[in-house]
Protein backbone atom coordinates (compact mmCIF):
# COMPACT_ATOMS: atom_id res chain seq x y z
CA UNK A 1 0.00 0.00 0.00
CA UNK A 2 1.31 3.19 -0.80
CA UNK A 3 1.94 6.08 2.03
CA UNK A 4 -0.91 8.25 2.82
CA UNK A 5 -0.96 11.56 4.33
CA UNK A 6 -4.68 13.09 5.45
CA UNK A 7 -5.43 16.66 6.24
CA UNK A 8 -8.61 18.63 7.40
CA UNK A 9 -8.35 22.42 5.86
CA UNK A 10 -10.93 24.89 6.94
CA UNK A 11 -11.61 28.14 5.97
CA UNK A 12 -9.70 31.36 7.18
CA UNK A 13 -11.72 33.64 9.23
CA UNK A 14 -13.92 36.00 8.56
CA UNK A 15 -15.53 34.57 5.78
CA UNK A 16 -16.94 36.10 2.93
CA UNK A 17 -20.22 34.83 4.06
CA UNK A 18 -19.92 36.17 7.44
CA UNK A 19 -23.05 36.37 9.49
CA UNK A 20 -24.95 34.17 6.84
CA UNK A 21 -25.81 30.38 7.93
CA UNK A 22 -27.86 28.98 4.62
CA UNK A 23 -27.68 29.31 1.40
CA UNK A 24 -31.00 27.99 -0.40
CA UNK A 25 -30.54 26.95 -3.76
CA UNK A 26 -33.06 28.17 -6.70
CA UNK A 27 -34.62 25.08 -8.75
CA UNK A 28 -31.81 25.73 -11.15
CA UNK A 29 -28.85 24.44 -8.55
CA UNK A 30 -31.30 21.42 -7.80
CA UNK A 31 -30.72 19.76 -11.13
CA UNK A 32 -27.14 18.77 -10.63
CA UNK A 33 -27.42 17.22 -7.58
CA UNK A 34 -26.49 13.61 -8.39
CA UNK A 35 -23.29 14.87 -10.60
CA UNK A 36 -19.73 14.71 -9.41
CA UNK A 37 -17.37 17.18 -11.20
CA UNK A 38 -14.03 15.07 -11.34
CA UNK A 39 -10.70 17.33 -12.57
CA UNK A 40 -6.80 15.99 -12.79
CA UNK A 41 -4.05 18.39 -13.36
CA UNK A 42 -0.83 16.68 -14.35
CA UNK A 43 2.31 18.85 -12.97
CA UNK A 44 5.19 19.17 -13.51
CA UNK A 45 6.79 18.94 -10.15
CA UNK A 46 5.80 18.65 -6.56
CA UNK A 47 3.87 20.72 -4.33
CA UNK A 48 4.57 22.26 -1.13
CA UNK A 49 1.57 20.70 1.26
CA UNK A 50 2.09 23.50 3.98
CA UNK A 51 1.58 26.43 1.31
CA UNK A 52 -1.20 24.39 -0.34
CA UNK A 53 -3.37 24.40 2.70
CA UNK A 54 -2.24 27.89 3.59
CA UNK A 55 -3.61 28.27 0.22
CA UNK A 56 -6.88 26.66 -0.20
CA UNK A 57 -7.80 27.84 3.31
CA UNK A 58 -7.30 31.61 2.05
CA UNK A 59 -9.85 30.24 -1.12
CA UNK A 60 -12.35 28.60 1.14
CA UNK A 61 -12.92 32.15 3.19
CA UNK A 62 -13.77 33.77 0.05
CA UNK A 63 -16.01 30.74 -1.40
CA UNK A 64 -17.56 29.79 2.15
CA UNK A 65 -20.07 27.49 0.70
CA UNK A 66 -16.98 24.79 -0.48
CA UNK A 67 -16.93 24.29 2.75
CA UNK A 68 -20.45 23.87 3.68
CA UNK A 69 -22.88 20.99 4.19
CA UNK A 70 -25.51 20.18 1.62
CA UNK A 71 -29.03 20.20 3.73
CA UNK A 72 -32.68 19.57 2.68
CA UNK A 73 -35.82 20.83 4.73
CA UNK A 74 -38.42 18.22 5.20
CA UNK A 75 -40.90 17.63 2.99
CA UNK A 76 -45.11 18.62 3.54
CA UNK A 77 -48.02 17.44 2.28
CA UNK A 78 -47.53 18.99 -1.20
CA UNK A 79 -44.13 19.50 -1.85
CA UNK A 80 -40.85 18.41 -1.37
CA UNK A 81 -38.70 20.28 0.65
CA UNK A 82 -36.00 23.25 -0.54
CA UNK A 83 -32.36 22.17 -0.55
CA UNK A 84 -29.82 24.50 0.91
CA UNK A 85 -26.34 24.88 1.59
CA UNK A 86 -25.23 25.12 5.20
CA UNK A 87 -21.96 27.04 6.27
CA UNK A 88 -20.49 25.81 9.17
CA UNK A 89 -16.90 26.51 8.11
CA UNK A 90 -16.21 23.01 7.92
CA UNK A 91 -12.85 20.85 6.93
CA UNK A 92 -12.21 19.95 3.14
CA UNK A 93 -9.98 16.47 3.40
CA UNK A 94 -6.73 16.53 1.54
CA UNK A 95 -4.56 13.15 1.22
CA UNK A 96 -1.38 12.90 -0.15
CA UNK A 97 -0.60 10.03 -1.62
CA UNK A 98 3.23 8.47 -2.37
CA UNK A 99 3.87 6.27 -5.60
CA UNK A 100 6.80 4.62 -6.50
CA UNK A 101 5.16 2.02 -8.72
CA UNK A 102 3.83 3.80 -11.51
CA UNK A 103 5.69 5.27 -14.77
CA UNK A 104 3.42 7.05 -16.60
CA UNK A 105 0.04 8.40 -15.38
CA UNK A 106 -2.47 6.35 -17.66
CA UNK A 107 -4.81 8.70 -18.90
CA UNK A 108 -4.27 10.42 -22.52
CA UNK A 109 -7.33 12.44 -23.68
CA UNK A 110 -8.90 15.88 -21.39
CA UNK A 111 -12.15 14.13 -21.19
CA UNK A 112 -12.50 10.45 -19.77
CA UNK A 113 -14.87 7.90 -17.78
CA UNK A 114 -15.54 8.29 -14.29
CA UNK A 115 -14.01 4.60 -14.37
CA UNK A 116 -10.46 6.32 -15.03
CA UNK A 117 -10.53 8.25 -12.57
CA UNK A 118 -10.90 5.81 -9.77
CA UNK A 119 -7.44 5.31 -8.64
CA UNK A 120 -6.55 8.67 -8.62
CA UNK A 121 -9.23 10.46 -6.58
CA UNK A 122 -10.88 10.43 -3.07
CA UNK A 123 -14.45 10.06 -3.73
CA UNK A 124 -17.71 11.74 -2.36
CA UNK A 125 -20.40 9.24 -1.83
CA UNK A 126 -23.41 11.44 -4.06
CA UNK A 127 -25.89 9.33 -2.75
CA UNK A 128 -25.04 9.82 1.02
CA UNK A 129 -24.22 13.78 0.77
CA UNK A 130 -27.77 15.33 1.54
CA UNK A 131 -28.17 15.75 5.27
CA UNK A 132 -25.22 13.86 6.35
CA UNK A 133 -21.89 15.63 7.61
CA UNK A 134 -20.20 15.04 3.98
CA UNK A 135 -17.76 17.02 2.42
CA UNK A 136 -18.96 18.47 -0.66
CA UNK A 137 -15.08 19.09 -2.23
CA UNK A 138 -12.07 16.30 -1.51
CA UNK A 139 -9.03 16.83 -2.85
CA UNK A 140 -6.01 14.20 -3.77
CA UNK A 141 -1.86 14.58 -4.39
CA UNK A 142 -0.49 11.67 -6.17
CA UNK A 143 3.11 12.25 -5.90
CA UNK A 144 4.74 9.95 -8.72
CA UNK A 145 8.41 9.36 -7.83
CA UNK A 146 9.25 7.16 -10.81
CA UNK A 147 8.89 10.52 -13.09
CA UNK A 148 9.05 13.67 -10.95
CA UNK A 149 5.27 14.59 -11.44
CA UNK A 150 2.32 14.99 -9.04
CA UNK A 151 -1.47 14.13 -10.07
CA UNK A 152 -3.88 16.50 -8.24
CA UNK A 153 -7.02 15.71 -8.25
CA UNK A 154 -10.46 17.23 -7.30
CA UNK A 155 -13.76 16.02 -6.18
CA UNK A 156 -16.60 18.44 -6.72
CA UNK A 157 -20.05 18.19 -5.98
CA UNK A 158 -22.06 20.20 -8.95
CA UNK A 159 -24.94 21.43 -6.65
CA UNK A 160 -21.80 23.63 -5.79
CA UNK A 161 -21.19 25.13 -9.00
CA UNK A 162 -21.02 24.75 -12.77
CA UNK A 163 -16.95 24.39 -14.84
CA UNK A 164 -16.78 28.45 -14.43
CA UNK A 165 -17.13 28.20 -10.65
CA UNK A 166 -15.11 25.14 -10.48
CA UNK A 167 -12.36 26.85 -12.48
CA UNK A 168 -12.50 29.95 -10.69
CA UNK A 169 -12.17 28.37 -7.24
CA UNK A 170 -8.94 26.29 -8.11
CA UNK A 171 -7.66 29.11 -9.78
CA UNK A 172 -7.54 31.00 -6.48
CA UNK A 173 -5.70 28.61 -5.01
CA UNK A 174 -3.06 28.55 -7.35
CA UNK A 175 -2.91 31.89 -7.00
CA UNK A 176 -2.74 32.15 -3.06
CA UNK A 177 -0.33 29.97 -2.90
CA UNK A 178 2.16 31.89 -5.71
CA UNK A 179 1.40 34.36 -3.80
CA UNK A 180 -0.44 36.40 -7.10
CA UNK A 181 -2.89 39.26 -6.82
CA UNK A 182 -6.15 38.33 -6.68
CA UNK A 183 -7.86 41.31 -7.54
CA UNK A 184 -7.13 40.23 -11.33
CA UNK A 185 -10.01 37.17 -10.31
CA UNK A 186 -13.87 38.43 -10.38
CA UNK A 187 -14.67 37.82 -6.71
CA UNK A 188 -17.82 34.99 -6.34
CA UNK A 189 -21.24 36.65 -6.09
CA UNK A 190 -23.08 34.14 -3.44
CA UNK A 191 -25.95 35.73 -3.58
CA UNK A 192 -28.82 33.44 -5.50
CA UNK A 193 -31.56 35.26 -7.67
CA UNK A 194 -34.91 33.41 -7.54
CA UNK A 195 -36.73 33.88 -10.65
CA UNK A 196 -40.16 34.57 -11.63
CA UNK A 197 -43.04 32.17 -12.54
CA UNK A 198 -43.25 31.81 -16.79
CA UNK A 199 -45.60 33.87 -18.51
CA UNK A 200 -48.95 32.01 -19.16
CA UNK A 201 -49.45 32.42 -22.62
CA UNK A 202 -50.08 29.27 -24.04
CA UNK A 203 -48.20 30.55 -27.35
CA UNK A 204 -45.38 31.59 -25.45
CA UNK A 205 -44.79 27.85 -23.66
CA UNK A 206 -45.24 26.58 -27.30
CA UNK A 207 -42.45 28.72 -28.78
CA UNK A 208 -39.90 27.96 -25.68
CA UNK A 209 -40.67 25.05 -23.94
CA UNK A 210 -39.56 23.00 -27.69
CA UNK A 211 -35.85 24.34 -26.91
CA UNK A 212 -35.25 23.45 -24.03
CA UNK A 213 -36.13 19.46 -24.68
CA UNK A 214 -33.77 18.36 -22.09
CA UNK A 215 -36.09 19.31 -19.16
CA UNK A 216 -39.40 19.04 -21.21
CA UNK A 217 -38.38 16.13 -22.16
CA UNK A 218 -36.97 15.01 -17.93
CA UNK A 219 -37.50 11.46 -17.10
CA UNK A 220 -37.51 9.46 -14.16
CA UNK A 221 -34.59 7.73 -13.05
CA UNK A 222 -36.17 3.94 -13.67
CA UNK A 223 -36.12 5.45 -17.47
CA UNK A 224 -33.39 7.41 -18.21
CA UNK A 225 -30.56 4.92 -16.59
CA UNK A 226 -31.61 2.52 -18.89
CA UNK A 227 -31.55 4.57 -21.47
CA UNK A 228 -27.97 5.76 -20.65
CA UNK A 229 -26.74 2.19 -20.22
CA UNK A 230 -28.11 1.26 -23.75
CA UNK A 231 -26.31 4.24 -25.25
CA UNK A 232 -22.80 3.54 -23.52
CA UNK A 233 -23.30 -0.17 -25.02
CA UNK A 234 -23.70 1.38 -28.52
CA UNK A 235 -21.69 4.14 -28.69
CA UNK A 236 -17.86 5.12 -28.23
CA UNK A 237 -16.23 7.86 -27.29
CA UNK A 238 -14.31 9.83 -29.52
CA UNK A 239 -11.54 12.48 -29.11
CA UNK A 240 -10.19 14.61 -32.02
CA UNK A 241 -7.65 17.67 -30.94
CA UNK A 242 -7.42 20.52 -33.74
CA UNK A 243 -4.28 21.87 -33.60
CA UNK A 244 -4.24 26.44 -34.38
CA UNK A 245 -3.40 25.72 -37.84
CA UNK A 246 -6.30 22.89 -38.32
CA UNK A 247 -8.35 25.86 -36.51
CA UNK A 248 -7.15 28.77 -38.65
CA UNK A 249 -7.75 26.68 -41.95
CA UNK A 250 -11.30 25.85 -41.24
CA UNK A 251 -11.91 29.30 -40.16
CA UNK A 252 -10.94 30.89 -43.45
CA UNK A 253 -13.08 28.34 -45.06
CA UNK A 254 -15.57 28.87 -43.11
CA UNK A 255 -15.58 32.30 -43.61
CA UNK A 256 -14.91 32.05 -47.26
CA UNK A 257 -18.40 30.24 -47.33
CA UNK A 258 -20.64 33.16 -45.77
CA UNK A 259 -22.90 34.62 -47.88
CA UNK A 260 -22.69 38.19 -49.48
CA UNK A 261 -24.02 40.84 -47.45
CA UNK A 262 -24.18 38.55 -44.28
CA UNK A 263 -24.50 40.65 -41.02
CA UNK A 264 -21.71 41.40 -38.68
CA UNK A 265 -23.00 39.75 -35.71
CA UNK A 266 -23.84 36.22 -37.73
CA UNK A 267 -20.12 36.79 -39.70
CA UNK A 268 -18.40 36.57 -35.99
CA UNK A 269 -18.05 32.90 -36.52
CA UNK A 270 -16.60 31.38 -33.21
CA UNK A 271 -13.91 28.55 -33.12
CA UNK A 272 -16.22 25.70 -31.83
CA UNK A 273 -19.24 26.95 -34.15
CA UNK A 274 -16.97 26.09 -36.78
CA UNK A 275 -15.51 22.71 -35.66
CA UNK A 276 -18.66 21.43 -34.47
CA UNK A 277 -20.25 21.93 -37.78
CA UNK A 278 -16.82 20.26 -39.72
CA UNK A 279 -17.45 17.22 -37.56
CA UNK A 280 -21.51 16.85 -38.36
CA UNK A 281 -20.71 17.36 -42.39
CA UNK A 282 -18.08 14.34 -41.37
CA UNK A 283 -20.70 12.32 -39.51
CA UNK A 284 -23.30 12.79 -41.96
CA UNK A 285 -21.41 11.90 -45.14
CA UNK A 286 -20.29 8.38 -43.06
CA UNK A 287 -23.68 8.13 -41.76
CA UNK A 288 -24.98 8.46 -45.36
CA UNK A 289 -22.50 5.35 -46.58
CA UNK A 290 -23.71 3.32 -43.76
CA UNK A 291 -27.12 3.72 -43.31
CA UNK A 292 -28.62 6.41 -45.83
CA UNK A 293 -31.79 5.82 -44.44
CA UNK A 294 -31.25 7.34 -41.60
CA UNK A 295 -32.19 11.05 -41.22
CA UNK A 296 -28.49 13.01 -40.83
CA UNK A 297 -28.15 15.57 -38.52
CA UNK A 298 -29.74 19.05 -39.09
CA UNK A 299 -29.90 20.50 -35.47
CA UNK A 300 -27.58 21.71 -32.60
CA UNK A 301 -28.59 22.14 -28.97
CA UNK A 302 -26.22 24.85 -27.56
CA UNK A 303 -24.90 24.88 -24.05
CA UNK A 304 -24.52 28.43 -23.34
CA UNK A 305 -23.64 30.15 -19.72
CA UNK A 306 -25.41 33.16 -19.44
CA UNK A 307 -23.64 34.91 -16.75
CA UNK A 308 -22.81 39.12 -16.84
CA UNK A 309 -26.95 39.72 -17.18
CA UNK A 310 -27.70 41.70 -14.36
CA UNK A 311 -30.94 40.70 -12.29
CA UNK A 312 -30.58 37.57 -13.77
CA UNK A 313 -27.04 35.97 -13.24
CA UNK A 314 -23.43 38.49 -11.77
CA UNK A 315 -20.59 38.03 -13.60
CA UNK A 316 -19.04 35.57 -11.47
CA UNK A 317 -22.13 34.08 -9.50
CA UNK A 318 -21.90 31.08 -7.34
CA UNK A 319 -23.78 28.43 -8.81
CA UNK A 320 -24.71 26.79 -11.96
CA UNK A 321 -25.86 29.25 -14.97
CA UNK A 322 -25.88 27.45 -18.39
CA UNK A 323 -28.75 27.10 -20.23
CA UNK A 324 -29.65 24.51 -23.11
CA UNK A 325 -30.58 26.35 -26.65
CA UNK A 326 -31.73 24.42 -29.51
CA UNK A 327 -30.41 26.47 -32.68
CA UNK A 328 -32.48 26.71 -35.87
CA UNK A 329 -32.73 23.82 -37.97
CA UNK A 330 -30.11 24.20 -41.11
CA UNK A 331 -30.99 22.94 -44.58
CA UNK A 332 -27.49 22.58 -46.72
CA UNK A 333 -27.18 23.48 -50.31
CA UNK A 334 -27.42 21.25 -53.14
CA UNK A 335 -23.92 20.09 -54.78
CA UNK A 336 -24.37 20.85 -58.36
CA UNK A 337 -24.31 18.28 -60.86
CA UNK A 338 -21.19 16.88 -61.91
CA UNK A 339 -19.46 19.86 -59.82
CA UNK A 340 -15.44 19.49 -60.35
CA UNK A 341 -12.60 20.00 -57.40
CA UNK A 342 -13.37 23.60 -57.45
CA UNK A 343 -17.23 23.47 -57.25
CA UNK A 344 -17.06 20.79 -54.99
CA UNK A 345 -14.35 23.36 -52.66
CA UNK A 346 -16.72 25.95 -52.84
CA UNK A 347 -20.07 24.12 -51.74
CA UNK A 348 -17.60 22.55 -48.70
CA UNK A 349 -17.15 26.33 -47.61
CA UNK A 350 -20.69 27.28 -47.92
CA UNK A 351 -22.02 24.08 -45.72
CA UNK A 352 -19.42 24.51 -43.13
CA UNK A 353 -20.68 27.93 -42.66
CA UNK A 354 -24.26 27.81 -43.41
CA UNK A 355 -24.16 25.68 -40.31
CA UNK A 356 -21.76 27.28 -38.09
CA UNK A 357 -24.50 30.44 -38.98
CA UNK A 358 -27.35 28.44 -37.42
CA UNK A 359 -24.99 27.45 -34.66
CA UNK A 360 -24.65 31.51 -34.13
CA UNK A 361 -27.88 32.09 -34.59
CA UNK A 362 -29.31 30.40 -31.59
CA UNK A 363 -26.19 32.05 -29.63
CA UNK A 364 -26.86 35.40 -30.54
CA UNK A 365 -30.46 34.51 -29.63
CA UNK A 366 -29.77 33.89 -26.15
CA UNK A 367 -28.25 37.12 -25.77
CA UNK A 368 -31.35 39.27 -26.37
CA UNK A 369 -32.46 40.09 -22.72
CA UNK A 370 -36.10 40.22 -23.66
CA UNK A 371 -35.52 36.51 -24.63
CA UNK A 372 -33.17 35.35 -21.80
CA UNK A 373 -35.54 36.53 -19.30
CA UNK A 374 -38.95 34.66 -20.86
CA UNK A 375 -36.31 31.47 -21.52
CA UNK A 376 -35.06 31.31 -17.94
CA UNK A 377 -38.07 31.75 -16.50
CA UNK A 378 -39.47 28.52 -18.36
CA UNK A 379 -36.60 26.93 -17.67
CA UNK A 380 -36.56 27.68 -13.88
CA UNK A 381 -40.34 26.41 -13.67
CA UNK A 382 -38.89 23.15 -15.54
CA UNK A 383 -36.13 22.55 -13.30
CA UNK A 384 -38.43 23.16 -10.27
CA UNK A 385 -40.97 20.46 -11.81
CA UNK A 386 -37.90 17.49 -12.16
CA UNK A 387 -37.09 18.47 -8.91
CA UNK A 388 -40.26 17.61 -7.15
CA UNK A 389 -40.90 14.99 -9.47
CA UNK A 390 -37.73 13.42 -8.73
CA UNK A 391 -36.93 13.31 -13.06
CA UNK A 392 -33.07 13.52 -14.24
CA UNK A 393 -32.64 15.75 -17.02
CA UNK A 394 -31.99 14.11 -20.36
CA UNK A 395 -29.07 14.27 -21.90
CA UNK A 396 -29.19 12.03 -24.51
CA UNK A 397 -30.00 13.21 -28.18
CA UNK A 398 -33.83 13.90 -28.66
CA UNK A 399 -33.64 12.18 -31.78
CA UNK A 400 -31.30 11.46 -34.75
CA UNK A 401 -31.36 14.99 -36.35
CA UNK A 402 -29.95 16.18 -32.96
CA UNK A 403 -26.18 16.97 -31.32
CA UNK A 404 -25.45 19.12 -28.45
CA UNK A 405 -22.43 21.06 -27.60
CA UNK A 406 -20.83 22.63 -24.47
CA UNK A 407 -17.91 24.30 -25.31
CA UNK A 408 -15.14 25.56 -22.43
CA UNK A 409 -13.34 27.24 -25.13
CA UNK A 410 -12.43 30.05 -23.35
CA UNK A 411 -11.75 28.59 -19.50
CA UNK A 412 -8.28 27.52 -19.33
CA UNK A 413 -8.57 24.88 -16.70
CA UNK A 414 -4.95 24.24 -16.54
CA UNK A 415 -4.85 27.62 -14.38
CA UNK A 416 -5.68 25.78 -11.64
CA UNK A 417 -2.38 23.58 -11.51
CA UNK A 418 -0.26 26.71 -11.85
CA UNK A 419 1.68 26.23 -8.54
CA UNK A 420 5.28 27.17 -10.15
CA UNK A 421 6.78 31.01 -9.70
CA UNK A 422 6.90 33.29 -12.48
CA UNK A 423 10.62 32.58 -13.95
CA UNK A 424 10.63 29.09 -13.33
CA UNK A 425 11.39 27.23 -16.73
CA UNK A 426 8.28 25.22 -16.02
CA UNK A 427 5.89 28.31 -14.88
CA UNK A 428 2.58 28.59 -16.46
CA UNK A 429 0.01 26.58 -18.00
CA UNK A 430 1.76 25.39 -20.97
CA UNK A 431 3.56 22.47 -18.86
CA UNK A 432 0.31 21.35 -17.08
CA UNK A 433 -2.27 18.87 -18.51
CA UNK A 434 -5.76 19.02 -17.28
CA UNK A 435 -8.40 16.09 -17.60
CA UNK A 436 -12.18 15.38 -16.69
CA UNK A 437 -14.85 13.73 -16.49
CA UNK A 438 -18.84 12.97 -18.32
CA UNK A 439 -18.84 11.80 -21.78
CA UNK A 440 -22.23 11.15 -23.09
CA UNK A 441 -23.95 10.27 -26.74
CA UNK A 442 -23.77 13.02 -29.43
CA UNK A 443 -23.00 15.71 -26.59
CA UNK A 444 -19.61 17.38 -27.80
CA UNK A 445 -17.55 18.98 -24.90
CA UNK A 446 -14.51 21.38 -26.58
CA UNK A 447 -11.73 22.41 -24.08
CA UNK A 448 -8.30 23.94 -24.86
CA UNK A 449 -5.48 21.13 -25.98
CA UNK A 450 -3.26 20.02 -23.23
CA UNK A 451 0.14 19.81 -24.56
CA UNK A 452 2.25 16.18 -25.42
CA UNK A 453 4.43 14.82 -22.54
CA UNK A 454 7.11 12.39 -22.99
CA UNK A 455 8.12 11.25 -19.72
CA UNK A 456 11.68 11.31 -18.59
CA UNK A 457 13.37 7.96 -17.33
CA UNK A 458 14.07 7.12 -13.36
CA UNK A 459 12.69 10.32 -12.03
CA UNK A 460 14.27 12.75 -14.53
CA UNK A 461 11.61 15.37 -16.43
CA UNK A 462 10.87 14.43 -19.91
CA UNK A 463 10.49 16.30 -22.79
CA UNK A 464 7.32 18.85 -24.14
CA UNK A 465 5.78 18.94 -27.38
CA UNK A 466 3.84 22.76 -27.40
CA UNK A 467 2.81 22.72 -31.06
CA UNK A 468 -0.58 22.47 -29.92
CA UNK A 469 -0.53 25.70 -27.52
CA UNK A 470 -3.76 27.42 -28.91
CA UNK A 471 -5.59 24.19 -30.30
CA UNK A 472 -8.66 22.54 -29.04
CA UNK A 473 -9.96 18.85 -28.40
CA UNK A 474 -13.06 18.00 -28.54
CA UNK A 475 -14.72 14.56 -27.18
CA UNK A 476 -18.16 12.84 -27.28
CA UNK A 477 -19.60 9.32 -27.68
CA UNK A 478 -21.34 8.12 -31.06
CA UNK A 479 -22.52 5.10 -32.81
CA UNK A 480 -19.32 2.27 -32.65
CA UNK A 481 -20.06 2.15 -36.16
CA UNK A 482 -19.03 5.52 -37.21
CA UNK A 483 -16.73 6.22 -34.45
CA UNK A 484 -13.85 4.68 -35.93
CA UNK A 485 -14.53 5.80 -39.17
CA UNK A 486 -15.00 9.41 -38.23
CA UNK A 487 -11.58 9.91 -36.34
CA UNK A 488 -9.69 7.90 -38.77
CA UNK A 489 -10.99 10.47 -41.52
CA UNK A 490 -10.59 13.78 -40.02
CA UNK A 491 -6.81 13.06 -39.40
CA UNK A 492 -6.76 12.29 -42.85
CA UNK A 493 -8.23 15.29 -43.84
CA UNK A 494 -6.39 17.35 -41.22
CA UNK A 495 -3.57 16.29 -43.15
CA UNK A 496 -4.64 17.69 -46.81
CA UNK A 497 -6.07 21.06 -45.59
CA UNK A 498 -9.41 19.57 -44.92
CA UNK A 499 -9.48 19.16 -48.48
CA UNK A 500 -10.93 15.62 -48.62
CA UNK A 501 -13.96 15.88 -47.29
CA UNK A 502 -15.28 17.58 -50.93
CA UNK A 503 -15.05 14.44 -52.46
CA UNK A 504 -17.23 12.46 -50.05
CA UNK A 505 -20.26 15.38 -50.11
Amino acid sequence: MPNEQRFLVRPALPTRCEGKEIIVFPPTDTLVLAFIMLGAWVLPTSVDMDRYQVALSKALSVFPPVAGRLCKYSDTDNSKGDMYIRLINGGVPVSVVDDHETEQFPIGPILVSDEEFEPWIDPIPVHNVINEDEPLLRVRFTNLRKTGQTIYTICWHHGLGDGFIGNLFTTYIAYFYRGADISKLPPPVHDKIFLPSPPSDPELAEKFLPLMKHLRDAKPPEEFIPAALQSIERTSPVHITFSPAHIQTLMKRALAGLPEHTEASMAKLSRPDVLVAYMILQHNTILSEIDPDRQPIDTVVSVIDYRGNPGLAPVAMFGNAALHHTSPSFELPMLPPRAGPRNRELHFERCLATIAMSIRAGTLQTRDREFLSTYLAFHNELCRIAYQRGLCQNLLPASDREITFNSSHLIDWRRGGDFLQPGSPLAGTRYVRFHTNSIFERYVRIFQSNNAYIPGQNGMLGQWDTSLDGGLEAAFRVDTEIAEKLVSRIKEDAKHEFARVYSKL
